[in-house]
């Protein structure tokens, strides 16, 4: 059964083969559309304006959509990059749509701006390593024989050529999460249909050696924040003081709190709100959004004075920032917003780690006893060890403040301080 509906002038648009077809044109080029369920429809350009052609390859193209179907294979042919390009764009929407809705605490979840710039970084490699593959033909050994392509990679490169931050040995660590993300991108694939019946990949590559950047002692952390008092004082220049003073506060909360460099980077200060706990303290509770969602902190009491001396230093440059404002130009919609912690221009943190590597360095701490070089995610790992040091908090509580698992906690502190604990015992 044929039903045409063409007008003098109009488009053409009829149906075939008991409605499973439809033929149309656009711009005077015939179009095929085939039913594939669920509410699906797979289209095709058929390149030609002969209408008895055009029926003869939507016809084709029934068959052999209905033959792929039978046989379980992928009704498209998809290149591994065309479907990266989809998923990190599906990421981005997410993104997008988590940051218009900051304000409704019943968004727990979004792909953070952290975790999609990681996500845009990382998939370079694998389009240069098989982008243009059919996305079905990914298996075990494509991703096996990925490590080894991964690891030469820089080494192929001429060095002029490298990107900043570029490392030339990647880490296991990177290794394992680089591949966990394509066997993400994989299983997208295949819940969309772009593998057919092929299997999901099983090959995971698992880091051997678990690194864990060094948390300070309590010798050490004592050590840091006695040197910056002396290290605030030093520069004349106004605002080469405002940035060591800022450093000084954001090492402080950073160290109290638990929060990651990312999270402490981007609070509001009407992200900031005060309380008063059972015990009658004052205290701050924090919300934040990062690589695990929103959540809320509640630091140690002891970062009562240091929020407060952040606020009261943000008020006194607030006139001085809006001028600044008001002369530049192309000025970034995120430098415009109230951030809690602003670099002496009134914009946006991008990063604080030199600043602090300079503190390090004028210390003369930049690495522990061991030769591990301290990093201002130290900062979190310090608090995590001392909280369980002290044994007054659950592991579980620790874990969801600092928006991590219980595993996770266990895994990289837990043993310190049940030696810690052990010690105690022992000295008794």
């Amino acid at each position: 059964m044929v039903y045409v509906r063409q007008m003098l002038g109009a488009d053409h648009s009829e149906t075939l083969a008991g409605g499973k077809l439809l033929l149309f044109t656009r711009n005077g080029i015939f179009q095929a559309r085939v039913y594939r369920g669920e509410r699906q429809y797979l289209f095709r350009s058929l390149k030609t304006t002969d209408l008895k052609q055009a029926r003869n390859l939507a016809l084709r193209f029934l068959h052999e959509t209905e033959f792929k179907q039978t046989a379980g294979m992928p009704l498209q042919q998809l290149t591994l990059a065309a479907v990266i390009n989809e998923y990190v764009a599906m990421r981005q929407r997410q993104n997008e749509q988590g940051a218009r809705v900051t304000t409704n605490t019943s968004i727990k979840q979004h792909t953070s701006i952290y975790m999609l710039r990681q996500m845009q970084r990382v998939v370079k490699f694998w389009v240069a390593y098989c982008g243009k593959l059919s996305v079905e033909k990914i298996d075990n050994a494509v991703l096996a024989d990925y490590i080894g392509w991964r690891k030469d990679y820089y080494r192929r490169i001429p060095k002029d050529k490298w990107p900043r931050n570029a490392k030339l040995n990647p880490t296991d660590k990177t290794l394992e999460w680089e591949t966990t993300l394509i066997r993400t991108i994989l299983k997208y694939a295949t819940e969309r249909g772009y593998r057919g019946n092929a299997p999901l990949p099983t090959y995971r590559f698992r880091a051997l050696k678990k690194i864990v950047r060094p948390a300070f002692s309590v010798t050490e952390y004592a050590q840091l924040y006695r040197g910056m008092r002396n290290w605030i004082k030093e520069p004349e220049n106004e605002c080469w003081q405002y940035t060591r003073q800022l450093l000084r506060d954001y090492v402080l909360i950073l160290a109290n709190s638990g929060l990651r460099v990312g999270e402490a980077n981007n609070i509001l200060e009407s992200d900031i709100s005060v309380f008063y706990d059972e015990l009658k303290r004052k205290n701050y509770r924090i919300e934040v959004s990062g690589k695990t969602g929103r959540r809320t902190v509640i630091p140690r009491t002891t970062v009562v004075p240091y929020i407060e001396r952040v606020l009261k230093r943000n008020e006194e440059w607030r006139e001085r920032w809006e001028t600044m404002a008001k002369r530049a130009k192309n000025r970034k919609k995120e430098d415009r917003q109230n951030w809690l912690f602003r670099m002496a221009d009134g914009n946006k943190i991008i990063t604080l780690i030199d600043q602090f590597n300079a503190l390090l360095k004028y210390i003369g701490q930049t690495e522990n006893r061991f030769g591990e070089k301290f990093t201002l995610y130290s900062l979190r790992h310090f608090y995590a060890k001392r909280m369980l040091e002290r044994g007054r908090v659950e592991t579980y509580d620790i874990a969801r403040n600092m928006g991590t698992s219980v595993q996770v906690i266990e895994q990289y502190y837990g043993r310190h301080a049940e030696n810690m604990r052990m010690a105690a015992r022992l000295g008794q």
